[in-house]
């Protein structure tokens, strides 16, 4: 009998090999075949927003002012469009760059976002104080304004790009997946303890660094309130260290043992975490019974994707 299923098991798993292969063979034309039906345009877009709703009408600009470092998405969307700093670089004058690729590709329209706040770790960040630089670069402007919400701001950017049909189309599968997601969390109260940790691995050097999430950000006002969960992150650093562009770097987990979380949340590369959390678990065998969710990031960039994130964190958390 052994003799008969030796040629049958390898028979197996020669298809099961193929299989594999032919998947992954088969992910980068996928990803090439979704970015053929995005219609790249020679205008600029300044506001992360309005890239966003611009990329799921089928439009990408050439080039893309938006906050590259914070916004997970970019990286897919730099395949197309170039990025060219951000609102906030804008608005201490360090217009050099978007200056030089305007008048490299000859740039005549831009789309402008307007939101308030546009950033809420940086006050002073507002794509609006670019105008008077367009203006004087002989480039028109279109305002997308986010203070009536985003479904308005879809219909804008929609008549700006003549996608008015796919426009509406967004719109209402978008207030859709909202409606979905306010009855998800109604008077949800999770009341968990949870301490978020964005991992970052720099193969330049080797090493590896942990953004620990301050109370008051993103994951605070989109995510972890609405849940009716606690960021307790703090704990996890120096009493009286200020957090920078709403975090603290940190190399080790010494900390988190007593920050006593009931979850702990990974964005970014979780590796560089699961590293550093292995670690601490050998000095501190308890944190082995709390839950790691590996979760994506949301800064109010993604504001299309805001329901299935949000969505994804309720159901892991819950």
């Amino acid at each position: 009998m052994s003799r008969t299923m030796n040629p049958l098991r390898a028979a197996l798993g020669s298809a099961v090999i193929m299989l594999a292969a032919l998947a992954l063979s088969a992910v980068p034309a996928l990803a090439a075949e979704k970015y053929q039906k995005i219609e790249p345009r020679n205008m600029i877009i300044i506001g992360d927003r309005a890239v966003d709703i611009a990329f799921h009408l089928g439009v990408l600009p050439t080039g893309m002012n938006v906050r590259c470092s914070l916004w997970p998405m970019c990286d897919k969307l730099k395949v197309v469009s170039q990025p060219l700093r951000c609102p906030g670089c804008l608005t201490s004058g360090q217009t050099e760059t978007l200056t030089k690729f305007i008048k490299a590709k000859g740039i005549k329209l831009a789309i402008v976002e307007k939101s308030q706040p546009f950033c809420i770790l940086k006050a002073d960040s507002d794509p609006v104080k670019a105008l008077p630089l367009l203006e004087k670069l002989g480039v028109e402007a279109k305002i997308v304004d986010f203070s009536q919400g985003v479904a308005p701001a879809i219909a804008q950017t929609a008549a700006i790009l003549g996608k008015q049909e796919a426009g509406q189309a967004l719109a209402a599968k978008y207030e859709k997946a909202v409606k979905k997601l306010d009855k998800a969390i109604a008077g949800k109260k999770l009341g968990k303890k949870v301490v978020v940790l964005q991992g970052i691995y720099q193969a330049q050097t080797g090493k590896a660094f942990i953004q620990v999430e301050a109370p008051g950000g993103y994951a605070d006002k989109f995510i972890l309130e609405p849940l009716g969960c606690a960021n307790v992150g703090q704990a996890l650093v120096p009493a009286g260290k200020e957090p920078a562009k709403g975090h603290w770097t940190i190399r080790k987990l010494a900390g988190l043992a007593k920050a006593k979380p009931d979850a702990i949340v990974i964005t970014g590369d979780s590796v560089a975490v699961q590293k550093a959390l292995a670690e601490a678990i050998v000095a501190q065998p308890e944190l082995g019974k709390v839950p790691v969710f590996s979760l994506p990031r949301y800064i109010d960039s993604s504001v299309i994707e805001r329901p299935e994130i949000v969505g994804k964190w309720l159901w892991a958390l819950k």
